[in-house]
């Protein structure tokens, strides 16, 4: 199943450029998206860093890089008097390929020269176990989606995400005890911003 999903995820990815020259879009429109998301989730917090390139206005392949990981205590942030010997928080390193569905402009705001348009990202998480792991499931699967507001080259999302990504799996080492369980969904919320080129 999971070669399937990266067969279907490259074939349109190779085949974007084609796609847009047949759809024939506007010249002088940008193409690509470079961004950031954050966001809280069942196990803590994320980050990723993304580059999307989008043939046609309705659809795109992104990219993300970033991290997952448990919320640290404030008394265990490392000071220049305290820090702890080591640190059992659990993370993980993502790499997310996705396709990227949005629908053409849903509200305008006309005095701001702003659109508001809804999205859907399908995609898979590839990443190694978090240290103190065994057997963590390296790929899996990830939806996102929401609303994200244009304005020029700017655009700001929120959105919601759901996966059967678990920053647990494998039963790692981490500082709130070990996991009854590391198969479960992981359930998401999340802002990133991004810009046009």
């Amino acid at each position: 199943m999971a070669r399937r999903l990266l067969s279907i995820l490259f074939l349109l990815a190779v085949g974007c450029e084609s796609f847009a020259q047949v759809l024939c879009s506007e010249s002088g429109e940008k193409h690509w998206e470079a961004g950031f998301l954050s966001g809280l989730n069942t196990d803590g917090w994320q980050a990723d860093f993304s580059l999307a390139y989008f043939p046609v206005q309705y659809f795109g392949v992104k990219a993300s890089l970033g991290f997952a990981g448990e919320i640290e205590a404030l008394s265990d942030w490392c000071d220049e008097y305290r820090c702890p010997a080591y640190n059992d928080y659990a993370s993980r390193f993502k790499f997310t390929p996705a396709l990227v569905f949005r629908t053409g402009r849903v509200i305008e705001w006309k005095k701001q020269d702003a659109g508001f348009y809804l999205f859907a990202e399908p995609g898979l998480v590839m990443s190694p176990g978090a240290p103190g792991s065994d057997g963590a499931k390296w790929l899996r699967w990830d939806l996102k989606a929401g609303v994200n507001m244009q304005v020029e080259r700017f655009i700001v999302t929120l959105g919601y995400a759901v996966s059967n990504f678990s920053l647990y799996s494998g039963f790692p080492t981490n500082h709130w005890g070990d996991p009854d369980t590391d198969n479960y969904i992981t359930h998401s919320c999340l802002v990133a911003f991004a810009i046009k080129f």
